[in-house]
This record gives structure tokens, sequence and C-alpha cells, in this order.
């Protein structure tokens, strides 16, 4: 079952598989300089990336989720670290959705432009004051923050009902401060630094109500597809990066090594790895597609086929980041010694595979849903229909 795209889908993947040049070109420094270079992060703005979850009422390009799997996948394949970026925008936007709409309208007139970092952890603390809160927190991850304008922060308030409870709020990346601490194996290009904020004043507008959720009728922020519509990207990032991994061995494919003069693509060794990773590859891809649009389909009937229909989409996404570690594993190891030298992109791309996998979305536990449902069971404990805002972790 092919994506129905849209004109403004299918131009921002257009625009997207562009940039593979450029992105090809500024892998080397992305991975040095532990950040996305000034000028690929306006290009990839231009193409729509950083907003593809932004609504359209806000000048938003809403894409559907296969939308935003596709471009993150087509990024990973030249750099993991920039289809991070574009995965973890995606997600954290679709929080827009729980907050005023004239606030995101505010937000838009404010900066000219909506690109989100953040966390749905509760790192953060608030307290209700006149017209808004008080907001303080320390969030770790903040992947792409040094290139967004806003941040989503989640934080522990006191409830009218003396309960306390996450309340996730937006607030400029101005008013706190990023604390440079990236220093990891894999992904190293995200800088992914933490983000700190210290008694910062947050309008009621924008932090993040049912109030507001409940009147919007468009499919993509429907809470039931909450989960499902946030880590598409991610898996789109695995599979770009198993998709990248395919693609340098074939390009090291005349080369010889020092234990055999025959060109790596001519041993038969080299051509089964390389088989079975795009079989794996390819059909980690599909089985997303196919429950993306399922479930993005269901929505519009409801019922016990929309919670099979949700819970085989998170079950694809969990497997299709899993199966990309798998296959680029496979890959690396066909290369031999070939693979561990940083003159080819081998090396980055199985560090960027299981680092990523690391990820919540990632996790195994998010495969129990589907399985208790094809049993006969309600999804259980972990639910991915549970109510309110949710991103991957």
């Amino acid at each position: 079952m092919g994506q129905r795209t849209t004109a403004t889908d299918a131009d921002i993947i257009d625009a997207v598989r562009a940039l593979g040049p450029a992105v090809d070109a500024a892998a080397d420094w992305i991975d040095r300089e532990r950040r996305l270079p000034d000028d690929l992060v306006e290009a990839i703005r231009a193409a729509g990336v950083f907003e593809m979850y932004v609504p359209r009422f806000a000048g938003g390009a809403e894409v559907h989720p296969l939308t935003a799997f596709t471009v993150a996948e087509e990024l990973a394949r030249h750099d993991g670290s920039v289809g991070w970026c574009a995965q973890v925008a995606a997600a954290v936007t679709t929080f827009l959705a729980w907050i005023d709409p004239a606030a995101v309208l505010a937000m838009r007139e404010q900066t000219g432009h909506l690109h989100l970092a953040g966390s749905a952890r509760p790192l953060g603390t608030a307290t209700r004051v006149e017209g808004g809160v008080l907001a303080s927190g320390h969030w770790d991850y903040a992947s792409g923050v040094r290139h967004a304008n806003w941040y989503l922060g989640t934080c522990f308030m006191e409830r009218p009902d003396g309960r306390v409870a996450g309340r996730s709020m937006i607030l400029p990346v101005s008013d706190g401060e990023i604390v440079p601490n990236w220093d990891v194996v894999g992904m190293r290009g995200t800088g992914s630094d933490d983000f700190v904020v210290d008694s910062v004043f947050v309008p009621d507008g924008r932090v993040a109500s049912g109030r507001w959720i409940s009147g919007r009728t468009e499919r993509l922020y429907d809470p039931r597809l909450n989960m499902v519509a946030g880590w598409a990207p991610t898996a789109g990032v695995g599979v770009g990066l198993a998709q990248g991994a395919i693609d340098a061995l074939v390009a090291l494919g005349a080369k010889a090594s020092t234990g055999s003069p025959v060109p790596m693509r001519e041993r038969e060794a080299v051509q089964d790895a390389v088989a079975r990773a795009e079989a794996i590859t390819g059909a980690a891809r599909a089985f997303v597609t196919e429950t993306l649009n399922a479930a993005w389909d269901a929505l519009a009937d409801g019922g016990d086929p929309l919670v099979r229909a949700v819970t085989r989409a998170q079950l694809a996404i969990t497997h299709a980041m899993n199966e990309a570690v798998r296959a680029v594993d496979i890959v690396f190891h066909a290369a031999g010694t070939n693979a561990i030298s940083t003159n080819n992109k081998l090396e980055r791309f199985l560090r960027d595979a299981h680092t990523g996998v690391q990820h919540a979305a990632g996790q195994l536990i998010h495969q129990r849903p589907a399985g208790r449902v094809v049993l006969g069971l309600s999804p259980g404990a972990g639910d991915p229909l549970r109510d309110g805002p949710s991103t991957p972790r």
C-alpha cells in the first residue's frame, strides 16, 4: 500500500533528496564539531523539514507521518545526526496541538519560524503565578537545541486537586542556557547538550492542556496516534542508517584488502551479506509503510480496528530500529578491516545505529501491546493509546 501524499509532502521529500550531496560534504565536520553547520541548517529549514509537523493554521506543512519517516530516512542515509535533528524537531512539534492556537501564532510572529527542541521527560518544576507559571529545570539530551528557537520542557507542578503531575510547556531557547557537555560514541553531531532554565515565566497559552487538544480535529494530532506520529521519523533514522551503511559498502566494492587481492564486490561472502542487509532494510521499511498508512486510515473509523492498527504501527517502529542495527552489523562485518577506517562512513553508521536504538522508541517493551492485541487482550499498561501528549524520551 503506497503513501497518500499531498503536493506539500512530495515537495518536502524532493527537497530533502536534493540536499544529499550537501549533507555528505558536511558529515565529517558535523561529527567533529558536535553540531550541524549553520548553512546546512538553513537549507533544511528552507526545505520545510523543521516545520513538517507544524499545524497548517500556523503556516506548517502538517504532513502524513510516513512523509516524516521518509524525510528522516533520506537525511540519515547521508548522516545520522542530521536525520536525528530532523526527527526530534518533528516529534516535539506535535505538542503545538496541545497549546492555545493564538499562542502558536504569537510564537511564529515573535521568531519568524517555528523550530522546536525539547523533552517529554519531567525534569523541571513549575509553580503557578498570575497569568502563567514560573518554570525551572535541567534537561539532558536536548538534541538540536543549538539551532532551535523554542524549547519544550516538561515540569512537575501541582494540579488543582493537590496532586503533582507532569505538564509540558514551551519557552524561548533564548530564556535558558545551553550547557555544552555532549561527548558520546555515536550521533555526535546532534549537539544533544543540556538545557537549563531558572524561574522563566511561561504564559498559560504555552502550557499544554487537554482544553486545546480537544478542539483539534486533524488526524496528525489525534492523541491516539501521538506516539506513532512522534516516533515515525525516529524509525526513519534507523532505516536510513541501514541504507547508508549498505551504500557505504557498495562504494567500497572495488577495494581489495591486505588478506585478499579479490575486490570486495566479487567475494561471495560480501554478496551474501549485502543481500541480507538489503532484505532486512527493505522489509523494515515496508512494514512501517503498511502500518503507518493503516493507522492513519483507521482513525477515520475508531473502535477495535484502530487499537490493532496503532499497536501494529508501534511494533513496526520498534522493529525497524532494531532490524536496522542488525543490517548495519552485517554490512560492517562484511567489510572486514576496511570497516574500521574513518576514511569511509561505515564505522560512523555503526556508531550511530547502536546509539540511536537506545532511544525509547527502540526499546523492546513497545512490542508488548501489539502482542497482547494479537492474542485477543487489551494493549495493557504499555498502551500507546494512552491520553495526554507524549514524545520520544
